[in-house]
This record gives structure tokens, sequence and C-alpha cells, in this order.
């Protein structure tokens, strides 16, 4: 049986197998995202984890039955072969929605200072809507629809393109997605007409967290928290965004399941986190405020085997922290980017705005700072490495160590002041979910 250090490779594979080949598509709230769910919880068993379980929660779900964009320029129509409704969209009337297309750049309100009622909108943005300044100018404008571009993605084909249901709150306008190459063939067109298309639905539905520990021998109270997310966006198996976080978590607990660390070691698999981390979100307001307390780092894994590319940390927290995690890597060759900053897109994050530092693991591909198969079709078994998750494993592995067996924390569990200010204002801007499972509108 081939080895990498401490992670099994053939292990990593058969998980791998399991979550891509055999379950596939894990999107929240459907069998799928239950069946990768039921996986880890079987396999947390297995491994002898304590306190094993599922943390269930509801929460408003979304999906769409059919989407189309046409184009039409000096008479002639053609179908946009991209298009895909954009997560939490409206439906349209049953023959469409028809107007002139307009071109709104990035959102500035330069960009909306002119007469948009009626007219069938152009955004490039890197989930623009959730930014509240650009929400509350789309919905001012009277626009009919949104044609919408994710800036992180360039490419050619289709991308499936998810906001949070508190960016949709309030925001009737229906919204389609487009590829870059075919947003820039619209602009090239213009002027032109748009017909779009949308029969969506937004619904209540279930989803889950599930939980394991190998309890602390002296520090229980003390609290690591490993995680990744199961669930994939909308038609794509998401073998690196999350199976690989998935693995991680799995191979982690697996390894220390054998060891006796002081402080409790949590590993978590969260659900709906391409819905800006709700599974994380509600785990997190589920515990009592000292629970929370008790938590004194979130290690967090998302899309993080790419084939090619470079290993990416963000360190939220004390220089203490970082300094531990550069000498960590450092001491096992391992190359990466540390970079100390807020990163607000994963499930670390709820627990950054309860004051707890975190490390967020990935690796990227295309600019340095994103992956180029995002959300799409190429978020394959072919397009990630298992010896590059092997080596995150085992360094992970080796930080864990230094974290939960020494008698003496390292670092404080704390987030610096200028940090805290910054976690705080994108805690507001993106995580105000003004809902519960009670009091979502649903439209």
């Amino acid at each position: 049986m081939k080895k990498s250090g401490n992670a099994n490779t053939a292990q990593l594979g058969r998980h791998y197998k399991v979550l891509c080949e055999r379950i596939g598509v894990r999107y929240s709230g459907t069998q799928g995202e239950q069946d990768a769910a039921d996986y880890v919880e079987e396999k947390f068993r297995r491994y002898g984890l304590s306190n094993v379980h599922q943390h269930r929660f509801e929460f408003p779900n979304w999906d769409f039955s059919s989407g189309s964009l046409r184009l039409r320029r000096s008479g002639r129509w053609r179908r946009v072969t991209t298009a895909r409704p954009a997560g939490y969209s409206h439906s349209t009337p049953a023959d469409g929605i028809r107007g002139r297309v307009v071109y709104l750049e990035g959102g500035s309100e330069m960009d909306f200072a002119r007469d948009l009622r009626g007219k069938i909108g152009l955004l490039i943005g890197t989930l623009s809507l959730g930014d509240q300044a650009v929400k509350a100018r789309l919905i001012e404008s009277k626009l009919a629809a949104l044609i919408f571009v994710d800036a992180r993605a360039p490419h050619d084909w289709t991308v499936t393109t998810g906001f949070a249901p508190q960016w949709m709150d309030g925001f009737e306008i229906p919204v389609i997605g487009v590829s870059y190459f075919d947003a820039s063939d619209i602009v090239k067109a213009l002027p032109a007409e748009a017909e779009i298309k949308i029969r969506a639905r937004t619904f209540p539905a279930m989803s889950q967290n599930i939980i394991g520990e190998v309890t602390g021998t002296t520090r229980p109270e003390e609290v690591i928290i490993v995680s990744g997310h199961h669930d994939s966006v909308w038609g794509v198996i998401g073998a690196n965004d999350n199976g690989s976080g998935v693995v991680f978590t799995l191979e982690l607990a697996r390894l220390f399941a054998k060891r006796r660390p002081r402080r409790t070691i949590r590993f978590v698999s969260y659900g709906v986190e391409e819905k800006l981390s709700i599974g994380s979100y509600l785990y997190m307001r589920s515990l009592s405020a000292k629970q929370r307390k008790q938590v004194v780092l979130a290690v967090n894994a998302d899309a993080c085997a790419s084939l090619l590319g470079k290993d990416r940390l963000y360190v939220t927290g004390p220089a203490a922290l970082v300094k531990l995690v550069e000498q960590t890597w450092r001491s096992r060759r391992h190359p990466v980017a540390i970079e100390t900053a807020v990163a607000p897109y994963s499930d670390h994050f709820p627990f950054n705005i309860c004051g707890v530092p975190s490390i967020m693991i990935s690796r990227r591909n295309i600019f340095d700072s994103m992956i180029w198969e995002l959300h799409s079709e190429h978020d394959n078994l072919d397009n990630i490495s298992i010896p590059v998750l092997c080596r995150t494993i085992d360094t992970t592995a080796a930080l864990l160590e230094r974290v939960a067996t020494v008698e003496r924390l390292p670092f404080a569990p704390q987030i610096p002041p200028k940090q805290m200010k910054e976690v705080r204002s994108s805690g507001r801007q993106l995580y105000h979910h003004p809902w519960s499972p009670a009091t979502f509108r649903y439209p």
C-alpha cells in the first residue's frame, strides 16, 4: 500500500471514488449531499471518533428547471449556449423577458447614471450582489432582467453562479449567468436585444453538518476545528471544490483518532457552503457563547488539490500563529504563499465573526489568486492530484501536532484588532443572514 508521509494515497483514492463517482453531484438539499454526509459519518464512526452526529438544519434552497438567453442583432436571433440561471434568481414570465442590453461594467454609481427602466443589464463582477450598494442600485434601476458574469472564471464554458439567499432577499430581478467569453461577444454585438427565460423556485430544504471528535486528554475544553464542506454547486461533481476538503478532513480524522492530543480536535464536514457557508454559520449559531469561546483555532480546507497551481494559506490571527504556520511549512520544505488576510468566502469565517483565529488552506492556479476550473464541469477527477493533497494533509498534521499536543497554546486564541475590524465589516456586508428557517420570505 502506497503512502506519502502519514497520509495514505489508497485511502484518499477510495474516498474520491465514492464522493465523485458513486455519489457524484452533491448539490445542497439533495440526496447526493445527504449520501456524502452519511459516508462521512460512517467513516468517523469507523475511525473511533467520539460524539459523532449529524447536526441537521433547515435552510432556504433554490433550483431551476430551465433557463435560456437569446441575443438579437440586425434582426437575427442566436442562443447563448453557456447561459445558466444564477442562484436564487426569480422566474421570468412564461414567454420570457425582452429588452435592450446595456453594459453596466462593474456596477459603479456612474454606471447606473442613466435611464435603465425595462432594459436588461450586463454586469461584470465577482459576487457583486454581496455588495449591498450594488444591490440597491440594481433594485432602484428598474431593470427588467440582469445578465451576470463571474469575473473569477474568464473562460468560454458554463460556470454555475451561486449567490447567498440573503443577497437576493428583496431582489426580484431575474438573473442569468454567462461565460466571460460570451459576455465579451455580447458587448461587441451592442446595440442588441436580449430575451431571457427562467423557470426557478426557492423552497425550504434540509441539510446537515457532520461532527466527530478526538477528545483532548488534559485540555479537552480547548477545541481545534478541522473542516471541509461536502456540498458542490449545481451540476458539478466538485472533485476539488470541495471533495478535496472532505478527503482532507477524513484523512486527518483517521490519523488523529490513533493519537492522544491534549486538546480536543473536532472534525466537521459542513453542508451548504456554496450558498455562503450556511452550514458553518448555523452550526456556529447553534453553539452557546461558552462553547464558541472554547474554540481556539479553525483550520479549514477548500479547493486544495488542483493538479496545477500553488498552495496558498490565509491566516487570520495573531503574529505568533502566522510564525507557527511559516515555520511548519518551511520545516517540511512545503512551498506555500502565506497571506495574513481575512478570507470571508469559506467555512472558517463564521468562527472569525466570534473572534476565533483561523487558517484557510487552498490552492490557486490562475492569476495566483483563483482556480481555473471553478464551478464548472472541469472540476473533476482529471484535474486534481492525490499526491498534492497528501502533502497538504501531512503538513497540516504536523501543524496540528504543534497546536494540539503542547502544554501551552503557542499563540493567543484571538484575532488582532485591525483584522477583527475587517472581519466585522465583512460579516455585516456579506453574512447579514436576515432569515431563520421560520421567517425567510419565499418568493
